[in-house]
């Protein structure tokens, strides 16, 4: 069980969702929920006494100290009508810095995809990314569209032996302990079938039966003709699935950024949520 969980909150319309969807698994839990705001104060243009347009950081951050006691009632009241022990933590500067800071004390954290037509989020360039390398918690990502009512009924899991997905699926486990199915994906791409060194798929499934997880099917695809990221999100639809489990850059910055990469391409097309680990 998911004991401490947290979400992150700001002005965007996002905000709401993330904190539905995180109540409802703090509820299944019986877990304790932490919403963590973070906020990017920039200077706003406002009128002065003279009805003059003047640049105000003091004036910004006025209105964004209003925004933020909305968004904390709202969510503390919200909690209170769920059950749900919820607490408050906020913070200014770099978002991603801020959340991934109170992040730690909890088991897992809710964040959304970047929607860069959600003007008011507090989150910037790669703020996914960069809370995922720096949080040192699993990640639960939410779709920038679409409605999440419950979550890892049937979960895809991504396995390519690696370190990565080690840490993925015991990172999942409160998750994979409730699930009634568990698909596990292997690409072509991700291992090397000839080395004779990868782990072999009796000892997941030996792993998964000692946990209580449910009995995992294995699947094999190739990518020769499809993006990784579509690949994954095909697998998972066909297999009815409702929640996407795989370690996150396996690989250096570098060789994602070139190369592309499952994560970055599974981020950019997601339509399901993901726990991400690394």
């Amino acid at each position: 069980m998911f004991r401490r969980i947290a979400v992150h909150l700001d002005h965007g319309t996002d905000a709401l969702r993330r904190t539905g969807f995180s109540l409802l698994l703090a509820k299944a839990h019986d877990a304790h929920l932490t919403g963590i705001f973070a906020s990017y104060i920039a200077p706003g243009y406002f009128y002065d006494e003279a009805g003059l347009w003047v640049r105000s950081m003091d004036m910004a951050r006025q209105v964004d100290e209003k925004g933020r006691s909305a968004a904390q009632t709202a969510f503390i009241e919200a909690a209170r009508e769920a059950g749900v022990s919820a607490s408050w933590r906020q913070g200014e500067g770099a978002p991603a810095e801020c959340v991934a800071k109170h992040a730690r004390c909890s088991d897992v954290l809710v964040v959304s995809q970047e929607n860069v037509d959600d003007l008011d989020a507090a989150s910037g360039n790669d703020f996914v990314v960069q809370v995922l390398m720096s949080a040192g918690r699993p990640v639960i990502v939410l779709p920038a569209a679409g409605t999440f009512r419950s979550v890892g009924a049937h979960v895809l899991y991504c396995w390519d032996r690696g370190r990565e997905a080690a840490r993925a699926i015991a990172d999942a486990a409160p998750l994979l302990r409730n699930a009634n199915a568990l698909t596990v994906l292997t690409l072509d791409e991700g291992w090397d079938k000839k080395s004779g060194q990868e782990a072999p798929f009796e000892d997941l499934a030996a792993y998964c039966a000692c946990h209580g997880f449910p009995q995992p099917r294995h699947e094999v695809r190739g990518t020769r003709d499809t993006d990784v990221g579509d690949a994954i999100l095909s697998a998972a639809a066909d297999a009815g699935a409702d929640l996407i489990v795989m370690g996150a850059y396996g690989h250096s910055r570098m060789r994602q950024w070139v190369m592309g990469g499952a994560t970055r391409s599974l981020l950019a097309a997601m339509t399901m949520p993901v726990l991400l680990s690394h």
